[in-house]
């Protein structure tokens, strides 16, 4: 009876100490995407393309084709080089990545990459927008229709005082 009831004991403390992903059938284990391609640019000229590379996420993808060095800050990651070739503070140079041609919104460790996705390395200043379209022009335009009301405003006001 003793050993009945310990036994239980023991089984429930083993259920309520285990993650319940595994109990749901989940597991820790990603899944890698495949058909990934990898573009390097290293803003000197050179580029390096690798293409069917598989990874779960930018940085481990990679790590797969090339040397890496990072600094870690908490579980998030920096790249401070990628093949030997490293940031450069003084002229402004810094590895940044793109996904399917939008900057990477988080550290390389955490984007999720995705089947087919196309991933991009450049090592440019941090302000360097990495798209060829061309420039939006209807700001301006925003910006003389607000100061011409601005204006017409003012003159109004004006107009309205001399009269009193």
């Amino acid at each position: 009876m003793l050993a009945a009831k310990l036994m239980s004991t023991l089984l429930i403390a083993a259920l309520i100490s285990q993650p319940a992903a595994i109990f749901a059938g989940e597991s820790s284990h990603e899944i890698a995407a495949t058909g990934l391609s990898l573009h390097l640019d290293f803003g000197n000229g050179t580029v390096l393309d690798f293409h069917d590379v598989e990874g779960t996420n930018v940085l481990n993808v990679t790590e797969s084709v090339t040397e890496v060095e990072v600094i870690w800050y908490g579980d998030l990651v920096f790249v401070t080089s990628i093949a030997g070739i490293s940031n450069n503070e003084s002229a402004g140079l810094w590895w940044q990545y793109w996904v399917n041609d939008e900057l990477g919104p988080v550290a390389a460790n955490k984007y999720q990459v995705q089947d087919s996705d196309a991933i991009s390395w450049r090592r440019i200043p941090p302000e360097t927008e990495s798209t060829d379209q061309p420039t939006d022009y209807t700001i301006i335009g925003g910006a003389v229709v607000l100061a011409v009301i601005g204006f017409g405003f003012l003159f109004f006001l004006l107009t309205r005082k001399v009269k009193e």
